[in-house]
This record gives C-alpha cells, sequence and structure tokens, in this order.
C-alpha cells in the first residue's frame, strides 16, 4: 500500500469518526449535576399494578413531585399524593367505548354525557386539572390490536371536549397518529380554543422533531410530553431502536436542537403503562442522564419541571 493510500485511509477514517461523534450531542458539564437533582412532574403516569403509598415512595425516590396527567383516574392516587397528582379524566371512558363497540364522536352517549358532567364539577372544584390520555389514533403506535382506535380530532366528541375545557382553562392531552388531517384538525382547534392547552402524548408516536417545530411555531397553546422516548421503553419495542428521542449514546441532536428552540413548550413523562410501574427507577435514571444532562441549564429546568408547575398550577414543594 502506498504511502498516498495510507494517507488517505487514516484522513477517511478519521473523518468518519468525527461523523460519529456529531451524530450524538454531548453532555453539558454544567447540566450533568443538575440532572441528576432537579425536581421531576411527570406527566404520562399511569399506574394500575402498584399501591399508591409505593409508587409515593417510587417518586420520592427519584425526586418526582408530581406526577398524573393521564390514565383512570386513580382515587387512591389522589388520596396518598394529594396536590402531587395531577388529576385527568377520560381515558376510561374511551376505552369503556372502545369495548362496547359504539361510536368515538358522538357525545350525546350516556357514557360521554356522565364524563361531562364529571369533568365539569372537577374544573369548577379544581380537583381535575383537565383530559387524558385521550387516544384519537393509535393505529400504528399500540401495539395491542384490540385497544386501536382511529377518529378525527375534530370531531363532535372532541369539540365538546374543547369546548368545555376552553371554560376552565383545562388541558387536553392527546394520543394520535402524524397527517395532515391531525395537523388541520389540531391547528384549528387550537385556535378556536386558546384557553385549551393540548399536550401531545410522547410528541406523537410518528412525529419527527420538524413536525413538532411547526405546531410549536404556529401555537403557543401547543405542547408534548416526551414519554416513551428512550431504551426502557424500546426494549418493549420492535420498531424504536435504541429510542426514539435518546439512546444510551444520548439526546438526538434533532431532538435537543427542538427542545432548546422551544423550551417551555416541552415537559417530562414516564409513560408507565402496560406493566412498566415497576421499572420506574429506570425509566426516570435514563430521562435524567440521556435526556435533560444534554440541555442547557434554564431547558433543562423548564422541560423537567418548571412548564409543568406553570400549566397546572402545581405547588413547589417547601424546603426543610
Amino acid at each position: 500500500m502506498t504511502a498516498a493510500i495510507k494517507s488517505f485511509w487514516k484522513y477517511l477514517g478519521g473523518a468518519l469518526f468525527c461523523c460519529a461523534l456529531l451524530a450524538h450531542a454531548q453532555p453539558l458539564p454544567g447540566s450533568v449535576a443538575l440532572a441528576k437533582t432537579v425536581p421531576i412532574a411527570d406527566v404520562h403516569l399511569h399506574n394500575y399494578e402498584v399501591y399508591a403509598g409505593d409508587f409515593k415512595k417510587l417518586m420520592d425516590r427519584n425526586n418526582v413531585q408530581w406526577a398524573g396527567a393521564v390514565g383512570y383516574l386513580n382515587d387512591d392516587m389522589r388520596a396518598v399524593l394529594k396536590d402531587r397528582y395531577i388529576a385527568a379524566i377520560g381515558q376510561r371512558e374511551l376505552v369503556d367505548i372502545l369495548r362496547q363497540g359504539r361510536s368515538f364522536t358522538d357525545p350525546d352517549q350516556w357514557i360521554f354525557k356522565s364524563l361531562f358532567r364529571t369533568a365539569e364539577s372537577g374544573f369548577k372544584d379544581g380537583s381535575i386539572k383537565g383530559f387524558g390520555e385521550l387516544h384519537t389514533d393509535n393505529y400504528f403506535s399500540s401495539p395491542r390490536p384490540e385497544f386501536r382506535r382511529r377518529f378525527r380530532l375534530d370531531s363532535p366528541m372532541m369539540r365538546q371536549a374543547y369546548e368545555l375545557a376552553n371554560r376552565y382553562g383545562a388541558f387536553i392531552q392527546v394520543h394520535a397518529g402524524m397527517n395532515e388531517t391531525f395537523k388541520e384538525d389540531l391547528l384549528r382547534l387550537s385556535d378556536e380554543f386558546p384557553k385549551v392547552t393540548t399536550i401531545l402524548s410522547h410528541c406523537l408516536p410518528q412525529a419527527r422533531p420538524d413536525d413538532l417545530r411547526q405546531f410549536f411555531q404556529q401555537r403557543k397553546n401547543i405542547m408534548c410530553e416526551l414519554s416513551a422516548g428512550g431504551p426502557v421503553h424500546a426494549s418493549t419495542s420492535t420498531n424504536l431502536g435504541d429510542g426514539k428521542i435518546y439512546t444510551p449514546n444520548g439526546l438526538k441532536p434533532a431532538w435537543r436542537n427542538l427542545i432548546e428552540e422551544f423550551p417551555t413548550q416541552v415537559m417530562l413523562g414516564s409513560d408507565t403503562c402496560c406493566g412498566l410501574e415497576r421499572r420506574y427507577d429506570e425509566i426516570i435514571q435514563e430521562q435524567r442522564e440521556q435526556l435533560l444532562a444534554y440541555l442547557t441549564p434554564a431547558t433543562l429546568e423548564q422541560v423537567a419541571y418548571k412548564n409543568a408547575v406553570r400549566l397546572f398550577k402545581l405547588e413547589m414543594p417547601s424546603r426543610k
């Protein structure tokens, strides 16, 4: 091999190494320590299997100060966590509709009428903060065929939910697919109902950072949460690789750029659905080490808890 060829291969190897480094963001020295200790608001917490008192212990040892915003309205969690529980309603009712083979879009069914009565009462007295998680389109994101459904966000039932939430400044957390119809519906509803904050579960399972960027640029009342974006959830799926948003190699640059550009529109979530409650320690640890540590300190704090504190009007824990 001539010297020129050796020199070329040495240059190429160095270039490939540099490109490999650039493919992953690097943790920020000023954020690594903060990421380990910052309080967290978990805005996508399901708990179906763990006693509420034991789950509080899980939260406490991980410095998760607040949790909820999805799942069946859990009276045990509310009783144990008190103001730390972000109470949401609507997921159980949509599951009941699914099991009974009824229409998701018709608000004049007794299940939806009961839902809206309970929601309004809770919005009035502050015991319920919003609707969530409302699956409007999980056709390609649910691993369970019997749980899949698809209907338009801009449908009569969802409009009634938006109208009610708008009267009380409540939130609606939506699990949906990403397509032009959903995009048009979301932008229309967020414009017509400006007091509603729409939270996009998992930052939309099929969405790319540029898709979220288009929403965030046009509407301040659209946010997303980053649950199911890392290795723990990837280990239970066949199509997530090492993680959609972050991997053992860290936060993906395109996602870091999005979060840094819109730091007030992104939050954290665990998504402990489907048997993952007992992996809570892993989920929170990977978010601290593989996600938060890659953000600038100011953005890190916004994403970890400040955005949720502002949106849900949460009380900061007293200093001992």
